[in-house]
């Protein structure tokens, strides 16, 4: 057990829940991001899904990640790339650059499946149930409370705040994650199949592109189709290359 189980619980779900807010923060202002990066409707809306789409790749790789370097380092890495997304977003005006911070803060949603395991890991057994639905819990609330606290900002202030927040939430993040968790050594060493990261990668991305880009190319468009059929074709081959004979 953890010398503070309860305050290293209290810490993940804490920061599970600054990961989650990132994932609503831009909605109240989508209607406006296509003046304010100067760029279409179209590309405006890749600030939205880049966050969706980093969030489904990092999630199931930082769990085998935990598995192999320990919880904790892969947390403090999650939280950095918060603060670093963040960062990125909050001083830049181009859209690439607010891409590339999204799709960052989108890989920091990795910490939620670490957390909420590090949790029922740390727990008492008659706490266990409790810490792991409440960690569960920050992906809805999170992502429920970024939207109005970013209507409140962005109307208050301006866009660059909305990052300036998150990266504020990050060093936080990042701060308490190195000091308040505590490390565990690997129990079961294993190794890091990064073909097949790659590979259900590509084939989530397909699909998440076709699916939340549908409407704006048309849902029989060659576009659409390509990367949905591209992605579940990527996935099966995939699953099959790794089921055992």
């Amino acid at each position: 057990m953890a010398r503070h189980p309860l305050l290293a619980v209290v810490v993940l779900g804490f920061s599970s829940l600054c990961a989650a807010l990132t994932q609503s923060l831009v909605i109240p202002i989508q209607p406006d991001l296509p003046a304010l990066l100067d760029t279409s409707g179209s590309n405006a809306a890749w600030v939205v899904t880049a966050t969706l789409l980093g969030g489904a790749v990092a999630m199931p790789v930082a769990g085998r990640l935990a598995d192999i370097k320990g919880r904790k380092p892969v947390l403090v890495v999650s939280a950095l790339t918060l603060l670093l997304g963040s960062l990125v977003a909050a001083v830049s005006n181009a859209f690439i650059l607010v891409v590339i911070g999204r799709v960052l803060q989108g890989l920091a949603m990795g910490y939620i499946p670490v957390a909420i395991s590090f949790a029922r890991e740390l727990s008492a057994p008659r706490m266990r149930n409790a810490a792991v639905a409440g960690i569960s819990a920050t992906l809805g609330v999170g992502g429920a409370l970024g939207l109005p606290l970013a209507a409140w900002i962005s109307q208050e202030y301006n866009w660059h705040a909305l990052f300036w927040l998150t990266a504020g939430l990050g060093l936080v993040v990042t701060v308490l994650s190195a000091t308040a968790l505590p490390h565990r050594a690997i129990q079961h060493p294993a190794t890091f199949d990064a073909i097949g990261a790659l590979g259900l990668a590509a084939g989530i991305v397909g699909i998440l592109v076709g699916v939340s880009k549908g409407n704006d190319w048309g849902w029989l468009s060659i576009g659409t189709l390509g990367a949905i059929v591209g992605g579940l074709l990527v996935l099966a081959l995939w699953g099959g290359l790794r089921t055992p004979a």
